[in-house]
């Protein structure tokens, strides 16, 4: 995972539980966390996971919980570091159907070695559509925040079924989205 998710992270947990639960988080982790991390370093995945494992246990919050409210203040903050054709819309439909491209070459150009997660975007309606991830990490809550953060952040409402384990691949989810606006693509 490259150091920038984790640096997010930490700017989230100090933002919304507060500098002393996050020192005390990093103090409690296994691998040394003394020098800080590198926006472009690669990091162990088991390291996020054991620095997550430790806020929510110091929080007394759910995994779920702490991957949903984290994908919804991630939200705002990633799209502002994204170019002007990824972000500049109306509607959160439009950055959706080109999440893939955005994350295989965009993220790819700052990241060369990233691991990025993928994505299919369908629409079957003017209102609905389907957006399926795929990533071996399993970030299924994470993906669900993100949305509600892109929703708050466009200003268009939206209802989310998320579907785990979608045809049978325990690394998928499906996302069933109604948006509140019409969107014409």
């Amino acid at each position: 995972m490259k150091g920038h998710i984790f640096i997010l992270l930490e700017e989230f947990v100090s933002e919304v539980a507060g500098e002393a639960l996050l020192y005390d988080a990093l103090e409690a982790c296994s691998f040394d966390t003394s020098t800080g991390f590198v926006r472009t370093e690669n990091y162990p995945d088991e390291q996020l996971i054991e620095l997550v494992d430790t806020v929510i246990k110091k929080a007394g919050i759910s995994l779920e919980q702490a991957h949903f409210d984290f994908g919804k203040w991630l939200y705002p903050r990633l799209s502002g570091l994204l170019p002007k054709q990824f972000t500049d819309y109306a509607h959160p439909a439009y950055v959706l159907k080109q999440l893939d491209d955005l994350h295989h070459v965009e993220l790819k150009k700052l990241y060369p070695d990233a691991q990025p997660p993928k994505f299919q975007y369908c629409a079957l309606s003017p209102i609905e559509a389907n957006l399926i991830y795929t990533s071996p990490r399993r970030m299924f809550d994470l993906v669900e925040g993100v949305l509600a953060g892109m929703a708050q952040f466009y200003g268009v409402p939206l209802h989310v079924t998320k579907q785990t384990g979608w045809q049978d691949n325990q690394n998928c989810a499906k996302y069933t989205i109604v948006y509140a606006k019409e969107v014409a693509i």
